[in-house]
């Protein structure tokens, strides 16, 4: 409630806010985020509740934009299957709104103070750590939403995450269901092993030139040659204009003094308040009554912070004694903070009346921010300064390249005057790794025809790293198969590494096979060349050995009859690994510390109540009325 008002903040890039969004809607998608439009047509209905057409579009658009975030510069719109997201984003929208009336129907509820606490908390609205509503209302409208549309959102998300945490803080495990758990976790096993080495038979394998040909011949298609092109470009960035920038001493004199000013305004004022409400249950008139009411009994000598957990209705502070936190201004309502900033510390105020019902408000105390010396922030002053400087630079210098080669037929005339080098680069393709060409804003442009038929110089196209580049393409290759020259010595190697490695599984294989039949398995190693070694009681996260063989170790059956098991297998690196079990202890729940028992079996109950919200989210979604239009 209170701080529903909120009001802006600074600019911050549509990366970070949609990073934001996709935090807080990351179990359900968007749709609360955009608010409906009466009259338009609904694409399903959930109980009779319809899900409007407008905002199924609106909440596909956020996601779109979501992926293209998280996906970076690489970003391709054209990656993202339209149909299946489609699909994804009313299936989430349909289990948000079955989750909704859920929890409506339980009258659940999120005060808006709580709301308010959450925003005034979130780093992307903040300034120098402090929160700031200029900040908050551009990150707001980078991200297309109000703060009214923001709020409720947020209302949504956290009224239906209630059923999970209470199911997750209500589920349990007994005692002898932990044992058996750490048993299996925390057991270990002893074992001995070997390693038959691809690499050391490398040598000894013979592969001919008829082997190769035959190999290629028979392959071809996966030596395929993607059509390419050879290209000339100029490129730029802000390393090439940062020498020789320098700021005077005079300058971050200035820019100190200037940021003076905003050190020495920064306060926080740490506040409580006693809150009843006025709504439909209660007028004006009678909630001024009983403001008036706790009044006289402060005034009596009765604690405030007593006062509050009885008397006052704001679910979110109540509990604490009416506590709202240390906040800047800009955070509350305007009588709120008007009131607030007036009051001197341990200074309670008189009734204030506000959207929400009428207040009273103690200021408990305030939090000024010193000002820092200016030999504390010099170098961070003059490095500010300089970088301005250097963005400044490079944005004129990109932006002449820009203009020169758009009007040019080729890179030399930009080049020349610019004083810049032209670049040639032979063969980029779909499949190049070069650190410029292989980006996805090169690669959409890489085939245009304007660049191939006409013969143009590419748009500058800019980067996160600030860095541009602009090119040209000189030829252009068709598709076709790589010649078998290129490729001979690429095959023979392939193929004296696949050589290798059956030769040291046919060794390896003579090795289980000796141990199957009950042979001891160190002197089998010494009589084939080979040493066993023996590791006791590892548990399954050891470093002592590979994951890979650890992984396979306690995938082994344990013989009833104490039987010792074997198993042979080509590990990832092509060697032949041989392990035999020898031994395997249950973990024991009594040598652990009742810490570690205790965060054991949070996890482990945290799992199980996991479990329950998903059968929980599955019936409710079964028992609703869902209607696809």
């Amino acid at each position: 409630m209170l701080q529903d008002i909120k009001k802006s903040t600074q600019g911050i890039t549509a990366k970070i806010v949609v990073g934001l969004i996709i935090t807080t809607f990351a179990l359900f998608g968007v749709e609360s985020i955009v608010g409906s439009i009466g009259g338009q047509p609904d694409i399903a209905e959930v109980n009779g509740e319809g899900i409007p057409e407008s905002s199924y579009a609106r909440a596909l658009e956020m996601k779109k934009r979501q992926l293209l975030m998280q996906m970076g510069e690489l970003a391709d719109p054209d990656l993202i299957n339209d149909a299946l997201l489609g699909a994804s984003v009313l299936d989430g929208l349909i289990e948000q709104e079955v989750l909704t009336q859920d929890s409506e129907g339980k009258d659940l509820y999120v005060s808006d103070v709580a709301i308010d606490r959450y925003i005034s908390n979130i780093d992307q609205f903040k300034e120098q750590g402090v929160f700031s509503n200029d900040r908050m209302n551009s990150v707001l409208r980078s991200a297309g939403l109000t703060l009214s549309s923001y709020k409720e959102s947020l209302r949504t998300e956290f009224l239906i995450a209630q059923p999970r945490s209470a199911l997750i803080a209500s589920s349990f495990v007994l005692s002898n269901e932990r044992a058996e758990v750490v048993a299996l976790d925390r057991q270990s096993r002893t074992f001995g092993a070997l390693t038959v080495s691809r690499d050391s038979y490398l040598e000894s394998v013979v592969v001919s030139d008829d082997e190769v040909s035959a190999f290629y011949a028979a392959n071809k298609a996966d030596y395929k040659k993607p059509k390419s092109v050879d290209v000339s470009f100029i490129e730029i960035s802000q390393a090439d204009v940062s020498s020789g920038v320098s700021v005077s001493d005079e300058a971050v004199l200035s820019l100190y003094e200037t940021e003076k000013e905003a050190y020495s305004s920064s306060e926080e004022r740490d506040a409580s308040h006693i809150l009843i409400k006025i709504d439909e249950s209660r007028a004006e008139a009678d909630a001024l009554a009983a403001i008036a009411e706790v009044e006289a009994r402060l005034a009596a000598g009765e604690d405030f912070g007593v006062l509050a957990k009885e008397l006052s209705e704001d679910e979110g502070s109540a509990s604490s004694g009416g506590s709202l936190g240390a906040a800047a201004k800009g955070v509350y309502v305007a009588d709120f903070e008007q009131a607030l900033f007036s009051l001197e510390v341990g200074q309670t105020s008189k009734p204030v009346k506000t959207e929400f019902g009428y207040h009273l408000i103690r200021l408990d105390d305030v939090i000024e921010s010193g000002v820092p010396e200016f030999a504390d922030i010099e170098d961070s002053l003059k490095q500010r300064l300089i970088k301005d400087k250097v963005s400044l630079a490079y944005a004129e210098l990109a932006e002449r390249l820009s203009d020169i080669s758009y009007a040019s037929s080729g890179l030399e005339e930009p080049a020349e005057e610019l004083d810049l080098e032209i670049k040639q680069l032979a063969g980029v393709s779909e499949d190049s790794q070069d650190s410029v060409f292989s980006t996805a804003k090169v690669q959409r442009q890489l085939f245009a025809d304007e660049l191939l038929n006409d013969g143009v110089n590419s748009e500058l196209l800019e980067y996160e790293d600030g860095s541009a580049v602009v090119f040209r393409i000189d030829a252009f290759n068709e598709e076709g198969t790589k010649p078998f020259e290129e490729v001979a010595d690429e095959i023979r190697v392939q193929l004296v590494e696949e050589k290798a490695e059956e030769f040291a599984a046919s060794v390896g294989q003579a090795f289980v096979v000796r141990l199957s039949a009950g042979e001891d398995a160190k002197m089998v190693a010494e009589d084939m060349g080979f040493t066993w070694s023996i590791y006791s009681d590892l548990e399954r996260n050891s470093g002592e050995v590979d994951q890979e063989a650890l992984s396979k170790v306690f995938a082994m059956k344990s013989d009833a009859d104490g039987s010792k098991g074997v198993l042979g297998f080509v590990a990832d690196s092509g060697d032949f690994n041989v392990v035999q079990l020898v031994d395997v202890k249950p973990g024991d729940a009594s040598s652990l510390e009742q810490q570690e028992l205790w965060s054991i079996s949070k996890l482990l109950s945290e799992s199980l109540g996991g479990v329950d919200y998903q059968s929980y989210r599955a019936v409710a979604q079964r028992l609703a009325e869902i209607e696809k239009i």
